[in-house]
């Protein structure tokens, strides 16, 4: 038997699925791919045959329109879930920085579906303005991006919303600048000759002249120092984090298999842990060796015996440098804000100026890829060049 046409109240004919109920509103119903019974509405036949087309573009397709009701924050719970091999403590960062960040945000509990590149932009963009890094962007980025992916792949969206995000807020990057060589010198001096900050003369020489990251710097043990072939040994990191228990020092695998490396001491740095070992001695009875994460013979220490949490050796920096400013008179050179990466950066820009190849400054500062280390290069040539170009003054003269 023919199925009875059936029309709505202006005498058009509606299709199968289609209805229209007596406040005027129209729906459609169909079976998704799950068996479960569906329905969306409009309040116009076209607005109503619009979603239509698009179920069915979605069903043709192979979209799970089951899938529909899931959040973002569903979505990256079940990404984490299916990342593996990850070390707990990156993964307990990235936990962290998605509740800090995305959860609570406008896309956290917006449905994966109905999420545009508009609203990640936008959202981008609010980060920049609240004077996020681009660094912390970044990451951010690369936590949203494959949990899209992972819902494109999976057929719960046509498209990953996250393409090109992330270019506007390239254009916007600071540039980490290292320490000029003036700038490296007046910290150095104003750090030896103060009474108060004389004590952390050798770590931050040390640092200079090594390019450890902080965290290998404060994992440094005696155990991996080898005074008499002038070499240390670096095969851990030491982190200072909340992974459940309250925040606690742990050691960590290294950031990279290319941070495991053996490097050789200069002249200055032997000497720093030289100074390192007089200082403890000075301190006699009031130094007292504690063991923290498993270990009791930390180079890098404060008067009790405790390493330095990287936040720590930051706030120091920052007391330092506020400390040196005051002292100068706004018509004199203010040293800029230094944290334990700048110092890094500045250690292994002075070598990239002293010659060293790209290839061995990238095994010395553990750089798993060489681009890392090329971009310092491009920075000194271009500074170089600068300079050089300065002997030019007065080669042609004017008038």
């Amino acid at each position: 038997m023919a199925r009875k046409c059936r029309k709505d109240n202006t005498g058009r004919v509606l299709k199968v699925g289609e209805s229209q109920d007596k406040t005027g509103r129209y729906c459609y119903k169909w079976t998704n791919a799950a068996g479960k019974r569906c329905a969306v509405y409009g309040v116009t036949l076209k607005e109503l045959r619009e979603k239509e087309n698009q179920i069915q573009k979605d069903q043709q397709d192979g979209i799970d329109s089951s899938k529909q009701g899931m959040t973002l924050n569903q979505l990256f719970s079940i990404y984490m879930d299916t990342k593996t091999g990850i070390r707990a403590t990156t993964r307990e960062n990235y936990l962290r920085m998605w509740n800090s960040n995305i959860k609570d945000s406008v896309i956290g509990n917006m449905k994966v579906f109905k999420i545009t590149q508009m609203h990640i932009k936008r959202l981008y963009a609010d980060f920049v303005r609240s004077g996020k890094s681009y660094n912390t962007i970044k990451l951010l980025h690369n936590l949203l991006y494959p949990s899209l992916q992972m819902a494109v792949d999976s057929n719960i969206i046509r498209k990953n919303p996250a393409v090109g995000c992330k270019q506007g807020i390239e254009a916007e990057r600071k540039t980490r600048e290292a320490l000029t060589i003036v700038e490296q010198n007046e910290l150095l001096s104003f750090v030896f000759g103060n009474e108060s900050y004389s004590q952390y003369f050798p770590l931050i020489v040390f640092a200079l002249s090594t390019g450890l990251r902080v965290g290998e710097l404060t994992g440094l043990r005696w155990a991996d120092v080898d005074l008499k072939d002038n070499v240390i040994h670096i095969r851990q990191q030491l982190i200072y984090k909340n992974l459940g228990a309250g925040c606690k020092f742990y050691i960590s695998e290294l950031k990279t298999d290319a941070g495991r490396r053996d490097i050789p001491l200069t002249a200055e740095a032997r000497k720093c842990l030289i100074k390192q070992k007089e200082q403890y001695l000075l301190l006699g009875k009031a130094f007292q060796k504690q063991e923290v994460a498993g270990f009791d013979d930390y180079v890098f220490t404060n008067s009790k015996g405790r390493p330095y949490a990287a936040n720590a050796i930051n706030f120091i920096l920052k007391n330092i440098v506020d400390s040196y400013n005051e002292t100068v008179c706004e018509s004199d050179m203010r040293l800029p804000r230094i944290s334990a990466h700048i110092l890094r950066h500045t250690g292994c820009t002075r070598m990239a100026e002293s010659g060293i190849d790209p290839k061995t400054l990238q095994y010395i500062m553990g750089h798993s890829d060489i681009n890392v280390t090329m971009n310092i290069y491009n920075h000194v040539d271009t500074v170089r060049v600068k300079s050089e170009m300065a002997k030019a003054e007065g080669i042609v003269s004017i008038g």
